[in-house]
């Protein structure tokens, strides 16, 4: 397990991050997720040997969001 810290550009309102917080909560490996409206930020639980920070980033673009992981 890892947790990492996504960058989102484009949030604009408690919904996005709600949207953004429900789309990675599917995904395959992700254990937990909280999407932060005002950091702008996603924190993820991820089982690193089933999900991937692509993956992650390219859910969230494909909503039309920017991501990026932030460095540790």
């Amino acid at each position: 397990m890892k947790t990492e810290i996504y960058r989102i550009e484009g949030v604009h309102c408690e919904g996005c991050a709600q949207t953004i917080e429900a789309l990675l909560g599917q995904m395959p490996g992700v254990k937990r997720v909280a999407v932060s409206f005002g950091a702008r930020e996603a924190r993820v639980e991820l089982d690193a040997e089933i999900g991937d920070d692509a993956s992650i980033v390219a859910a969230i673009e494909r909503v039309g969001f920017r991501a990026e992981v932030l460095p540790r």
